[in-house]
């Protein structure tokens, strides 16, 4: 086996072990090497009444540090954008950033939320919108950049809009590393709420005798391969 960099780009602690966190961690278990740019410490969000004795954003540092770990993310960078301004305004300097990191680690794939952030977080969609504008101009060159979020008919499902369609997809069977994905998602003490959401809603999937709990889905966003076959397994496949 040849050693790959899988590479991930998202807005907050967490949105990697919450969004693709499986996918991270077999890729990692398999000997590749996983790198993940966080653009705010989430210093915004909310504490779940600890009693934190830092600021918000330090502490959530630190759960991202200990999500990491049990993942087996080798590599990682930490930006100083605050929570909640990545706006229009801040794009052209968080892509100098992801540029940057991009050329230092040059990835084989890279993963990014979909394009309205699966929650429409502005901050969700400002990295996607970075990423995908760097490749488009040609400043970054990279086999493949996929989406990742929830397929159409899982959004359907909870009565929500939006989601990925059956074009161009790939499915990552994560069931081996389903336990470790929760156990890295409640490294993230203070969004206790999010991931119990996020645990009790793979449980009524499960009953409804869903499949979707098991796999993490993806779309294939840019390339610069040709012959793909699809829906994928593996999202490397083809380098």
């Amino acid at each position: 086996m040849k050693k790959r960099k899988i590479m991930g780009i998202f807005a907050h602690p967490d949105d990697d072990t919450f969004g693709p966190g499986g996918t991270f961690a077999k890729y990692a278990k398999a000997g590749h090497d996983v790198h993940i740019l966080t653009a705010t410490s989430g210093q915004a969000g909310r504490a779940a009444g600890l009693p934190i004795q830092t600021t918000l954003g330090e502490h959530r540092k630190k759960e991202l540090k200990d999500a990491f770990s049990i993942m087996g993310v080798q590599y990682s960078r930490l930006l100083d954008f605050y929570d909640g301004t990545l706006c229009e305004h801040q794009i052209p300097l968080l892509q100098h950033f992801i540029l940057e990191e991009v050329q230092k680690f040059q990835p084989d794939v890279i993963i990014i939320y979909e394009r309205n952030g699966i929650s429409l977080h502005l901050d969700h969609i400002a990295v996607t919108k970075s990423v995908i504008t760097l490749y488009d101009a040609g400043k970054i060159a990279v086999p493949k950049i996929y989406y990742f979020g929830l397929p159409h008919e899982v959004m359907s499902f909870f009565g929500r809009e939006g989601g990925l369609g059956n074009e161009k997809r790939a499915i990552i069977d994560i069931k081996d590393f389903l336990d470790l994905k929760i156990k890295a998602m409640k490294s993230h003490l203070s969004q206790e709420k999010d991931w119990k959401m996020i645990i009790e809603r793979g449980e009524v999937l499960k009953k409804q005798k869903k499949e979707y709990v098991d796999h993490e889905y993806f779309q294939l966003a840019r390339t610069s391969l040709t012959n793909l076959a699809f829906p994928e397994s593996d999202l490397l496949a083809g380098i």
